[in-house]
């Protein structure tokens, strides 16, 4: 081999090398987005790049260790979908995703590619009945379509081309005897689509329920979303709604009309800049009082529920913020605004809702210094 000939191999080696490590990057990338839509407690699982070429894209294994082994053909595959090859990705990842955080202990890999061999996991899989893994991947289906979206990728106008393409790179058969066909998968992917399709109407009924100021029917829908698809974003509008209940009735002697504007709460709905807050309305009976109070823990619940599941969702700590102070805790309003990174606390939400803080800490010149910043 002459020297040319060496340095046009390495070359190309070293092409190939940097093509490889650019697609692993964008797969950790797409599967940390992913991980952050889902909004668990749970560790995510290991992501692991297979070295040798395996039966399927992508598959997840629930022991020794919870891992989701990722086929290097799959890469090339995905990129076959021009313009599209992002969503491709988030369609399978987010898929195994769903097996992991639904406990789906025994699943099978995205394709069913259950190959005649007798592995452990092979064995139990073919235990299952028929209509048993139809409800396994219906539901990681739909909690994979659904979380993909919510991550920002639009997973449904490729989906036929994209599995088309991995029964024919994988050499699957469409029929394969005790699991969904091709056609069945089909329709559970068109079932998916249709039951996000409703659930968005919902999502839309909770935000114009609190836009009109109907904040119990608001809450009503976003606890309807939760039982489908809990996420940092409903509690937040949860947690939100519970507080704009509470200032609906909230005693009117609690803010000045010398300038209300620098009264009225940072709070801010998920997808939805800033709702117009009502008018107040004079009440301090007792039965009212536990009301307000009942609805502010509420929020604070929903909040700091929004809060575990992403601690750098920073739009429920504004929020939660909020809540402190209007349950007469102003030093824990500051405290919260105080765990935002530093860029964050210097933003106008925050300035506003330490400068209310401060004024109920009667420390009047700190309140209308921070007013001042944000032109109140």
């Amino acid at each position: 081999m002459n020297k040319l000939t060496i340095v046009i191999s390495f070359i190309l080696i070293s092409q190939l090398s940097f093509g490889l490590n650019d697609d692993k990057k964008t797969i950790k990338e797409i599967f940390n987005k992913i991980v952050l839509a889902y909004g668990s407690p749970k560790s995510a699982p290991q992501l692991i790049f297979s070295e040798k070429t395996i039966s399927t894209p992508a598959i997840y294994f629930a022991s020794p260790n919870a891992r989701i082994v990722v086929d290097p053909n799959f890469f090339e595959i995905c990129k076959s979908i021009q313009g599209y090859e992002r969503d491709a990705m988030a369609i399978v990842l987010s898929h195994e995703l769903a097996h992991y955080y639904n406990d789906h202990t025994f699943c099978s890999d995205f394709a069913f590619a259950i190959r005649n061999d007798e592995t452990d996991l092979s064995s139990k899989l073919k235990q299952l009945s028929k209509s048993e893994k139809i409800a396994l991947e219906t539901e990681a289906d739909l909690n994979g379509l659904f979380y993909a979206t919510s991550a920002g990728y639009n997973p449904f106008s490729i989906y036929r081309e994209l599995l088309n393409k991995i029964y024919s790179n994988y050499n699957l058969n469409e029929e394969v005897e005790g699991y969904p066909s091709k056609s069945e998968r089909i329709t559970i992917h068109s079932k998916a689509q249709e039951k996000i399709a409703q659930l968005y109407i919902v999502f839309q009924q909770g935000i114009n329920g609190g836009v009109s100021g109907n904040y119990d029917m608001a809450i009503e829908k976003f606890n309807i979303l939760n039982r489908h698809f809990p996420s940092r974003e409903n509690y937040n509008n949860i947690g939100v709604y519970y507080t704009y209940k509470a200032l609906s009735i909230y005693p009117i002697s609690r803010v000045t009309y010398q300038n209300p504007e620098r009264f009225s709460y940072p709070l801010q709905v998920e997808k939805e800049s800033r709702l117009v807050l009502k008018a107040r309305t004079r009440s301090n009976d007792s039965e009212t009082q536990e009301t307000i109070k009942e609805a502010l823990l509420n929020a604070q619940k929903a909040f700091e529920k929004s809060i575990a599941l992403d601690p750098i969702y920073y739009n429920s700590y504004i929020n939660l913020a909020c809540v402190y102070d209007l349950l007469d805790n102003p030093e824990g309003a500051l405290g919260k605004i105080k765990e935002l990174p530093k860029e964050l606390q210097n933003q106008k939400r925050s300035k506003k809702i330490k400068a209310i803080a401060y004024y109920h800490m009667d420390l009047n010149e700190k309140a209308e210094e921070l007013w001042e910043e944000v032109g109140l």
